[in-house]
């Protein structure tokens, strides 16, 4: 088995033995599978890729990837993927061993690593045999239209749609996405560069609603769907809660817990009145996981996929 660096074409040949990404997640994690770059203005993160090729090398079976991840430069993302029948022989801790050689002397090399595979997959298997353990679980969950009634009808001064370049919700997500890291830290982040990396067009947000609590943000969404598309609404759902201190050792119990669970229902009430949504929720965002489990045992909810993120 030759083991080799990325090279033009290879994303063609890989293609024609890995079967269609399973998840959104898996399709972007072989988004890894790239020529090699140093991270220059204009070029990809910094990263480098190898790919294994069986006696004829043009048929490729597998491909490893080491990558930066720029909101997040205390680690880098990492993915290994062999083709099926090639499984359970070795190949993939070949491929993982040989890119970590690939990033010596880089930026890359010594950092911690990360990935995403979907739970109870080999890749997961693969993943935990090589030294990986799970951080936590995202899922994606659709929530069915009106699956929460008439929740927040009495609080619509509360509400307020708003551009997703606005300070106020910048600043909102800016302290949330810093809470929800906390097993994965990002790096500070101006307000510029948070809006930018994620509140932008350039990053598919199309829409965003507020909910106030006392005259603060309590709760945001901010929508990454594109009005022409037929299809359930992609959102960010955020409970201002979830990213504060608290919430690192949660009381379900307490007001603090459930007025955050109220909040979140409520936005999510009056977004979803016309149509179904899809919500991303993880570990990490206890009010709004709570809510969502609220809803899955009520069948109003569905995951429709889940992965776990792991580090070494």
């Amino acid at each position: 088995m030759l083991i080799r660096p990325f090279s033009a074409g290879d994303d063609l040949a890989l293609g024609e033995v890995f079967h269609d990404a399973a998840t959104p997640a898996e399709h972007m994690e072989r988004g890894l599978f790239r020529p090699a770059s140093d991270g220059g203005q204009g070029e990809p993160a910094l990263s480098r890729c190898v790919v294994a090729a069986a006696e004829d090398p043009d048929i490729l079976v597998g491909a490893g990837a080491i990558a930066a991840s720029p909101a997040h430069p205390y680690r880098a993302w990492s993915y290994v993927e062999v083709a099926a029948e090639e499984r359970g022989r070795g190949l993939g801790r070949g491929l993982f061993d040989a890119v970590r050689e690939e990033v010596r002397g880089t930026e890359l090399d010594g950092l911690p690593l990360r990935t995403r595979v979907a739970a109870g997959s080999p890749g997961f298997a693969a993943a935990e045999h090589a030294g990986f353990s799970t951080l936590f679980t995202t899922r994606v969950v659709r929530i069915e239209a009106l699956a929460l009634g008439a929740l927040g009808a009495d609080r619509l001064e509360d509400f307020a749609v708003t551009a997703t370049g606005s300070v106020e919700l910048t600043k909102a997500f800016a302290a949330w996405y810093a809470g929800v890291n906390r097993a994965d830290p990002a790096a500070p982040m101006s307000l510029g560069q948070v809006n930018n990396r994620f509140l932008s067009e350039a990053a598919g947000a199309y829409g965003a609603a507020l909910l106030r609590d006392g005259g603060e943000v309590s709760a945001f969404a901010v929508s990454y769907a594109q009005p022409e598309v037929e299809a359930p609404t992609e959102l960010t759902l955020g409970a201002v809660y979830d990213g504060t201190e608290a919430a690192a050792d949660p009381d379900p119990r307490s007001p603090q817990f459930q007025r955050a669970m109220e909040d979140a229902g409520a936005l999510l009430a009056r977004l979803s009145t016309d149509t179904a949504v899809i919500v991303e929720v993880t570990d990490e965002m206890p009010a709004v996981s709570a809510l969502i489990d609220g809803l899955i045992e009520a069948g109003q909810a569905s995951v429709e996929y889940a992965y776990a993120t792991l580090g070494d």
